[in-house]
């Protein structure tokens, strides 16, 4: 339970600060121009996938008991669910904007 809190955060943590932190504001400015990478670097769902599944590829994401490719799609998955869910709550506490 601890290993799923910990990657929900940090999938969150790097989603949040890739697509809304100002130290990533230049990466988003050189890929805007590329149709799918633009959208996906500002995209918190989008980008939050590929995070997850990045965290599953490098070992840090909880063990899931599957095939490889499912267990990838379902780190995405959970990554994505779980920002979400993050980022509209603090949203609606009004600690963080959309």
């Amino acid at each position: 339970m601890t290993q799923l809190i910990c990657f929900i955060l940090s999938c969150y943590g790097v989603t949040n600060i890739v697509t809304s932190g100002k130290i990533f504001q230049w990466l988003r400015d050189l890929l805007q121009p590329i149709p799918v990478l633009g959208y996906w670097i500002k995209c918190p769902m989008c980008l939050s996938v590929l995070v997850g599944i990045g965290w599953f590829i490098l070992g840090l994401s909880p063990q899931i008991d599957a095939p490889f490719l499912v267990s990838a799609a379902s780190c995405g998955m959970i990554s994505s669910g779980s920002c979400w869910i993050l980022r509209v709550a603090l949203h609606r506490l009004g600690e963080d904007e959309l």
